[in-house]
């Protein structure tokens, strides 16, 4: 009886471990994340592992922004710093076209944010999803 209830209680223990088994809570760095906004324009980010992340928006398949988004180009990017705390993702980027600020959630390979306009003071929900480059 006493084993019984020892066997029992170990596996309570291990399914409660592996029912609360943490998300996947971190950003891909190897691909955007990107969301279609209409039938001619993405929306898309790239996180680097130095904290650095970059959004744009593309009248492009956004399959081919890869040859223009990255770090070196300032005119066409917005760019800031990211910063994770368990399953939450926060942001602000600037530069040439203007100011967003993101929060958000990771779930995977999809962030779900609630994205303001600085200038314009609008906001938007989001969810961007990950492609591999």
């Amino acid at each position: 009886m006493k084993k019984t209830a020892t066997a029992f209680s170990a596996l309570l223990i291990l399914l409660a471990i592996f029912s609360f088994a943490p998300a996947d809570c971190t950003v891909n760095y190897k691909g955007i994340y990107a969301i279609k906004l209409d039938e001619e324009h993405s929306a898309v980010l790239r996180f680097y592992e130095d904290g650095t992340v970059l959004a744009s928006s593309s009248v492009n398949d956004y399959m081919d922004v890869m040859s223009w988004f990255n770090k070196e180009n300032k005119d066409m990017v917005l760019k800031g710093t990211y910063r994770i705390k368990k399953c939450g993702i926060r942001f602000s980027v600037s530069g040439m076209t203007g100011e967003q600020e993101y929060e958000g959630t990771i779930n995977g390979n999809k962030i779900d944010f609630d994205l303001k306009d600085k200038s314009s003071k609008k906001s938007t929900k989001r969810t961007y999803t990950f492609y591999t480059l």
